[in-house]
């Protein structure tokens, strides 16, 4: 079970990614120059935060 949720949750983190580029290059009005470094780090950044948080929500549902 948690490694469906763990599967599901780096899904969603992807797509989450994707989407804020998408994005900030709709704003900006132009393709980043750096874009798979800035794919990077918004991914490692929301990666962080979610495998961290997912764990303790885990706990609280008693599913682990």
């Amino acid at each position: 079970m948690e490694i469906l949720l763990f599967t599901l949750n780096a899904i969603i983190i992807y797509l989450l990614a994707d989407w804020v580029i998408r994005t900030l290059e709709k704003r900006k009005g132009q393709v980043l120059k750096n874009r798979q470094v800035v794919f990077f780090a918004v991914f490692l950044a929301l990666a962080l935060i979610s495998f961290n948080l997912l764990p303790m929500l885990l706990t609280s549902l008693g599913v682990a």
